[in-house]
């Protein structure tokens, strides 16, 4: 198994992990603290969602760098360099979150259950658990450009174990919501320092040097990426804060569990770029564009092919899995069209990743921050407009806009930017294909009407969906490209 594979497979486990407890999880926190409890709990990640441009793209560029061929006392220098200033940063942001959590619990966080200084108590706590787990991504980062993506997973597994799930035994004997925000900000202070001497382990343990110079030298890639993050956090993020400023905290609640689903389609699909990354970022820097461009269509088509059938399933069954999820029936009824809305829009998402991250690899952010402005100054207006009128379901409609028209326009002006005379065979082979496979084995599957008639049907159907969709595709893929395989479905020395 090479390498790239392996890291892979390591990131897919750790996010099957963090999609396995937040399935748990979610339920477990409703039934202990409440639904208006569980949406502040969301509200945590809408914070540091909308705030990871806070790392002014140190985190993306500090990836880049150390997944480029240079020697490995810049790069222990380039670490050193960028700790120094993310620490300034996020002590900022957590003053910040500090200063303005009055106004956002009076304005945005309507609660029957908790006071206006309860809920301000909790943002601050909730401040300084996302600068601590902000600062953390930055090492995190050095470890994934350093292709120590598996060691980095499992720690990410035991920390994700302790603050989602171990969580809950304290939080049976004093379910008070302070208990989980206290609960965050140990975790993520014990993840800060041990990334941090796992990155500084495999770099040069000589005297480590603060240079102005060298970050100078990566700063209009890092500036462009601060740019790309802060606009995207908005466009990504925008449809809970208006949520949560326009609704009460039960009906943002019901948005938060629609959302947290709909997010499943991207989970699925990051670690498969994230690992590929710096294999693109290494490819563009030794100007070999054939095999840049084998490894572009290869991920493209698997991210597809894994990620269609999930949101298919996902989109189809969404009532009875919300209901199996939550327990409550009266949530699955509530978000059914919202989920359905969002989860399409997800895929449009995962779809524009790879020519996404092509860009980065040839330290290309204009497209990005371009077209993210143009979104933010149509979405934000509309949405407002949507929530207004037709509460959650309004929301979704400009989300499912953004993402469909983002994925047209990076995606045909980057592969025809960087490869060109790749643009057809990208839609029609990497997208195109794999998508009708799977709404075909999907259609064919759920139009057996005997299946229903057994209890959690929509569980064996899902799972023959997904399995048959991603085995068929590879087997199309592979039987397309002999020469490079996405995986070998029998053994290599059989005959």
């Amino acid at each position: 198994m090479d390498k790239v594979t392996k890291n892979i497979v390591a990131n897919y486990l750790g996010k099957l992990w963090g999609f396995v407890s937040i399935f748990i999880f979610v339920r477990l926190y409703i039934d202990l603290l409440g639904i208006e409890s569980y949406a502040i709990i969301n509200f945590y990640t809408v914070i540091l969602g909308l705030l990871v441009f806070a790392d002014a793209g140190l985190t993306a560029t500090l990836t880049r760098e150390l997944a480029r061929d240079i020697d490995i006392e810049t790069k222990a220098n380039l670490v050193y360099t960028f700790e120094r200033i993310y620490l300034g940063i996020c002590f900022l942001l957590m003053a910040l979150v500090v200063v303005f959590a009055g106004y956002i619990a009076k304005n945005f966080l309507k609660s029957d259950l908790y006071s206006i200084d309860t809920i301000a108590y909790f943002l601050r706590l909730i401040g300084v658990g996302v600068a601590l787990q902000l600062f953390s991504t930055l090492y995190e980062g050095g470890l994934n450009g350093l292709q120590h993506q598996v060691l980095s997973n499992k720690v990410k597994i035991i920390w994700s174990a302790f603050r989602s799930g171990i969580v809950l035994i304290p939080l049976y004997f004093i379910p008070k919501l302070e208990i989980y925000f206290w609960w965050q900000v140990i975790c993520n202070i014990v993840l800060l320092f041990i990334f941090r001497n796992l990155l500084y382990s495999y770099l040069a343990t000589r005297e480590l040097v603060f240079s102005i110079d060298l970050f100078k030298s990566v700063s209009k890639y890092a500036l462009g990426m601060m740019g790309i993050a802060f606009i995207s956090a908005i466009n990504i993020q925008s449809d809970k804060l208006i949520t949560s400023k326009y609704l009460g905290l039960t009906e943002f609640g019901y948005y938060s569990i629609a959302s947290t689903l709909a997010q499943v389609p991207t989970i699925i699909a990051s670690p498969i770029v994230i690992s590929v990354f710096p294999l693109f970022t290494s490819y563009v820097s030794q100007f070999n564009i054939d095999k840049l461009s084998e490894t572009y269509h290869k991920y493209s088509f698997l991210i597809t092919a894994v990620v269609a059938p999930v949101a298919f399933c996902i989109a189809f069954y969404s009532i009875p899995l919300i209901t199996l999820w939550t327990g409550k029936p009266e949530i699955s009824l509530a978000t059914n069209y919202v989920v359905k809305f969002l989860v399409l829009g997800g895929f449009f998402l995962c779809m524009q990743l790879t020519p996404f991250y092509l860009a980065l690899a040839n330290g290309f952010t204009k497209i990005n921050l371009y077209l993210g402005v143009v979104c933010l100054m149509t979405v934000i207006p509309l949405m407002i407009f949507s929530i207004k009128n037709y509460g959650m379901l309004g929301a979704t409609v400009p989300w499912l806009f953004v993402n469909l028209i983002s994925f047209f326009i990076i995606g045909l002006y980057v592969v025809n930017r960087f490869l060109a005379g790749h643009t057809f065979r990208w839609l029609m082979f990497d997208i195109f294909l794999p998508t009708l496979i799977t709404i075909v084995i999907g259609v064919f599957v759920i139009s057996f009407p005997v299946s229903m008639k057994l209890p959690y049907a929509f569980i064996i159907e899902s799972i023959v969906i997904g399995l048959s969709s991603v085995v068929i595709n590879i087997m199309i893929y592979n039987k397309c490209n002999p020469s490079n395989k996405l995986f070998n479905l029998v053994r290599s020395g059989s005959k």
